[in-house]
């Protein structure tokens, strides 16, 4: 199944493919993935004689039946760079590593392991332009987001947005691979920066109230 849908991916990627792609980690440990799929502004250039949605409308035909038949969502969506949104639900961590639209594709390995309360997400070799392999295709802008309602222990994402988790990989660059733990019993909490900056606000007021008062006394101690 995933060579077949990577088949979408290819008709994109000839001249530069653009993909946004979305992990959803849902509190009933479901998953949802989301992939955001354009052409590069040289892709469209070699179809001038038509419109962007009209590319990607006759390219989505032709791929419909195949998403249909895997239970794969799809939708044509208009924007000032038109796009194909391809999603679908995972009701476990297991069928969603073996079922992956993108990871599994575009990535040596993808491990997630279970410690107890602590789940782990870690990707290995990012390879999006792999020429020996028939089954690859060229992605020049890979965006990966994880948004995740639980306590993220550890990540090396680039950009963190509350509970939203983001990693960049461009073409020819050297890249870390993905790191992303969380603790299942732990709900992420948006006020928790909040907080912390109220609590060491108030122990410094305390410390320099303190502060200042010893030393006061001290030089009124010394004026006696």
């Amino acid at each position: 199944m995933k060579k077949i849908i990577v088949l979408l991916l290819a008709i994109f990627i000839i001249t530069g493919c653009k993909v946004e792609y979305k992990l959803t980690i849902n509190e009933d440990l479901t998953l949802i993935e989301e992939a955001n799929l354009t052409g590069t502004e040289e892709f469209f250039d070699n179809y001038y004689k038509t419109t962007k949605k009209n590319v990607l409308k006759s390219l989505l035909d032709i791929y419909q039946d195949i998403l249909n038949e895997n239970n794969y969502g799809y939708e044509l969506k208009e924007d000032t760079i038109p796009y194909i949104l391809v999603s679908k639900k995972y009701t476990t961590v297991k069928e969603y590593t073996e079922n992956s639209l993108l990871f599994n594709e575009y990535f040596d390995e993808v491990k997630w392991t279970e410690d107890g309360n602590i789940k782990k997400l870690e990707t290995i070799g990012f390879n999006p332009n792999e020429t020996d392999n028939p089954d690859r295709f060229n992605i020049k802008s890979l965006k990966i987001s994880i948004k995740c309602p639980f306590e993220v222990k550890k990540h090396n994402a680039v950009d963190v947005d509350k509970s939203t988790n983001t990693y960049y990989y461009e073409l020819n660059e050297k890249h870390d691979k993905i790191l992303f733990e969380y603790d299942v019993t732990q709900k992420f909490d948006p006020n928790k920066d909040i907080i912390r900056m109220i609590i060491i606000g108030v122990l410094v007021i305390v410390i320099t109230w303190i502060v200042v008062a010893y030393l006061t006394k001290k030089k009124n101690i010394n004026m006696i």
